[in-house]
């Protein structure tokens, strides 16, 4: 195993800030003020960790898609990446943002649930592209813009950036699902 050790107690200064910073400000999405394991681990780079975080905390909270929609990127993602450890995080939040469980269960099943708005479907077909690693076509990401604007598919992307960043620490450093999460479905 690849673990890596946990370097909360060694945080001093501005990374203890950063990493304080981080549990706080994500809090409320979990459902508790301890910070992620993906990211305790990561704080093995303070730096990384702080930059990394940066961009999650500018995509959840900041970002210009719709909560629904987000959690729809992010747990669209991860199921056609079979990244669990991102599917069972989202869960909390996929429920806050008003998505259903069965639309949860439509998307961990690999399909688009019904129901679903158009805007919505395509921007599951542009996470669809970004996972087998094609292009988004060309009439999908129109209906992304349409509804969303350029820096809408632009943000689509970027989340399936940073989750696979995210899957990839979790994957190479045998990171576990924390206890209290659901299993994922795959």
């Amino acid at each position: 195993m690849a673990t890596l050790p946990d370097p909360t107690n060694m945080l001093e200064g501005a990374d203890r800030e950063i990493f304080e910073h981080m549990a706080a400000t994500r809090s409320h999405a979990q459902g508790q003020s301890k910070l992620a394991e993906v990211y305790v681990r990561m704080f093995n780079n303070p730096g990384a960790a702080a930059k990394v975080g940066a961009l999650g905390e500018h995509l959840r909270f900041h970002g210009i898609l719709p909560d629904e929609v987000r959690e729809l990127v992010v747990l669209r993602y991860a199921a056609r990446q079979g990244y669990g450890y991102e599917w069972s995080h989202h869960q909390r939040p996929a429920k806050l943002a008003g998505i259903t469980q069965d639309v949860i269960d439509g998307l961990a099943a690999g399909i688009t649930p019904d129901g679903l708005p158009d805007a919505s479907k395509a921007v599951l077909e542009a996470v669809d592209a970004v996972a087998a690693k094609r292009s988004i076509p060309a009439h999908v990401q129109r209906r992304v813009i349409d509804v969303h604007g350029t820096a809408g598919v632009v943000e689509v992307v970027a989340l399936c950036g940073l989750y696979a960043t995210m899957g990839y620490m979790v994957t190479a450093f045998d990171i576990a699902i924390e206890d209290g999460l659901p299993e994922p479905p795959f």
